[in-house]
């Protein structure tokens, strides 16, 4: 019986609370229409339904049509997963006075002292046969919209863009939606845009279904889902238009009806990209967002060469992956390695979120105390419209020799001595008959100059071969110029490998990489300083050749629009061939 009673007030209690999870919705007030357009001899449907409240509706203007029947006035009650919900619903039965585009005016109703309205609906009348018909739906929710060009009412396609105003490198979250008023409906081919000048970022492969909430169009309840979303990046200012999707379907196939093939296009909104403003920090380097800088060491102190890794990251919101590597002022008895990275992205309707991370290889060669200066960062700040910059360390190291000793400021590196000892000196022989007869056969010949002199030599041998090992490790940039051919072949077989598998993206991000990286290397630029124009530059300054110099900017342009688009002008095999042959072409040249 205890536990009875329990459980009778917790009925109890739930009955009662049950109301107020209902009263808390919020009341909405919506008019829709059967068809639209609607022939001038047809008759169609005017519902204003008030979900969630009560009050008094006072209904729209309706002088320019007849009122055949109504209003007639119908309720119902509904509780779904434990959400209670109610609806008031006027209905008008209406009849067109002559053709042309007229507005049906706002439905109001008065809730707990608050004023809703419905929106207008602008109504097409024409002559003959309307192209629309009652798709026999309930109402399920609502969301408002403006009219999507298309040649069938029934059966729409748009594309929807977050904003449409955007600085250069702003994400833009773009959507490719479907719109139905029919109950069966099999989708065939779709052509989606090229979206060219916008680097993208696809959302995940998702299965094409209908959402639970209706969308209203003129008045004209629609099923809706999403075809495709993607995020965008404009590449270029200006305005930017994205052409219109083409979509096939058959609709009201049946066993015993082959259906109806349509075709129908969406819009073709455009974007208008601004140019970001003047004044940006000499470490921007494109970076358009919001975003956090870190940069982390896993060591302070080490050994002559034993390795340091530094992690830079950027964690925020943006076009995360067209983010560079940071420009950084290392040491020149540093041998630091090209970065890997690492992208840990997601992509939905807030847009690309995530991470990119830097992570570089650092080996020390010479003991002593060495520093890397303080990092930036710049990035444009999309929300407060203004550049931004973030900074990391500096970062300061202790490097020791083999047996732990750090040299202190001021005292050479240690070099090599030869010292002598007692050891070294036999014993002199005093006996003067022994000493002539010994020199008289030894003296000058071979044996004695090779035994005298060639200590000394081989000395000057090991002390020249020293110095110049150390100067070869202190030339940072010859050493980089001399293995140019073996990391540009090494790149080039990574392009390889990618084009065989099929992956294009990566096949000319290896190409641009394996060119961009030779030419920084064999041209003795700095990672900092590299660009298009410094290296077209620098070459022209080497006597290359035009057409050699035209065959770089076409193989670095190439790559840059793989980046946005396909490539379509050449094969893969062939391209990959002739950028093999233009570093072949430029290793001749540039001795």
């Amino acid at each position: 019986m205890k536990r009875t009673g329990r459980y009778n007030w917790v009925v109890l209690l739930s009955l009662f609370l049950l109301p107020l999870f209902s009263w808390g919705q919020t009341a909405s007030l919506v008019a829709t229409v059967d068809k639209n357009p609607v022939s001038v001899s047809d008759v169609f449907t005017l519902k204003i339904t008030l979900t969630n409240g009560k009050g008094n509706i006072e209904s729209p203007d309706l002088n320019d049509f007849r009122v055949v029947f109504g209003p007639s006035r119908s309720s119902s009650y509904r509780i779904v997963n434990g959400q209670q919900s109610s609806s008031i619903t006027f209905s008008y039965t209406l009849k067109p006075k002559e053709t042309g585009t007229f507005e049906i005016g706002v439905a109001k109703a008065n809730v707990d002292g608050k004023v809703l309205t419905s929106s207008p609906i602008k109504i097409q009348v024409v002559k003959g046969a309307s192209t629309s018909s009652s798709s026999g739906q309930n109402q399920r929710g609502s969301t408002q919209s403006t009219q999507t060009p298309s040649t069938n009412q029934n059966l729409l396609v748009k594309t929807q863009l977050s904003k449409s105003t955007v600085y250069k490198g702003e994400q833009v979250v773009i959507s490719f939606v479907l719109l139905s008023r029919y109950n069966n409906i099999d989708l065939g081919e779709m052509d989606f845009p090229t979206l060219n000048g916008f680097w993208t970022e696809d959302f995940p492969e998702r299965q094409t279904s209908w959402e639970p909430n209706l969308e209203i169009i003129n008045g004209v309840q629609y099923r809706k889902a999403i075809l495709k979303q993607q995020v965008i990046f404009p590449q270029r200012t200006g305005r930017l238009q994205i052409e219109p999707l083409t979509l096939s379907a058959n609709v009201n196939r049946s066993f015993f009806n082959p259906g109806e093939n349509i075709t129908v296009r969406s819009n073709s909104p455009t974007i208008t990209v601004k140019e970001l403003p003047d004044g940006a920090p000499k470490s921007f380097n494109g970076a358009v967002g919001t975003f956090d800088f870190t940069a982390t060491v896993d060591k302070s102190e080490a050994k002559a060469n034993e390795p340091i890794n530094l992690k830079v990251k950027v964690t925020g919101a943006g076009n995360l992956r067209l983010i560079d590597e940071p420009q950084f002022k290392f040491p020149e008895d540093f041998e630091v390695y090209d970065p890997e990275t690492d992208d840990r992205v997601s992509v939905s309707t807030g847009g690309v979120r995530g991470s990119r991370s830097f992570q570089y290889l650092i080996i020390p060669r010479y003991p002593g105390e060495y520093s890397i200066p303080q990092l930036e960062f710049s990035f444009f700040n999309t929300n407060t419209g203004k550049f931004q910059t973030a900074t990391a360390g500096p970062f300061d190291f202790t490097i020791s020799d083999d047996d732990g000793n750090v040299p202190t400021a001021g005292v050479p590196r240690a070099k090599n001595i030869v010292e002598l000892s007692g050891l070294d000196v036999r014993y002199i022989i005093t006996d003067e008959n022994l000493l002539s007869a010994t020199r008289s056969q030894f003296f000058g010949t071979p044996l004695f100059w090779s035994g005298t002199a060639g200590p000394f030599a081989l000395l000057l041998i090991f002390l020249i071969y020293r110095r110049r090992k150390e100067a070869l490790d202190k030339d940072v940039r010859g050493r980089k110029k001399r293995g140019a051919s073996r990391m540009a072949h090494k790149r080039l077989k990574a392009a390889e490998a990618a084009l065989k598998s099929g992956d294009s993206p990566v096949f000319y991000q290896e190409i641009f990489k394996a060119l961009y990286g030779y030419l920084g290397d064999k041209l003795g630029i700095p990672i900092g300083a590299l660009s298009r124009q410094k290296i077209l530059s620098e070459l022209q300054r080497n006597g290359v050749k035009e057409a050699t110099v035209n065959d770089v900017t076409y193989v670095i342009d190439t790559c840059e629009m793989a980046r946005f688009a396909p490539v379509t002008e050449t094969s893969d095999e062939v391209f990959y061939k002739r950028t093999a042959e233009l570093i072949e072409n430029l290793e001749g040249r540039l001795k």
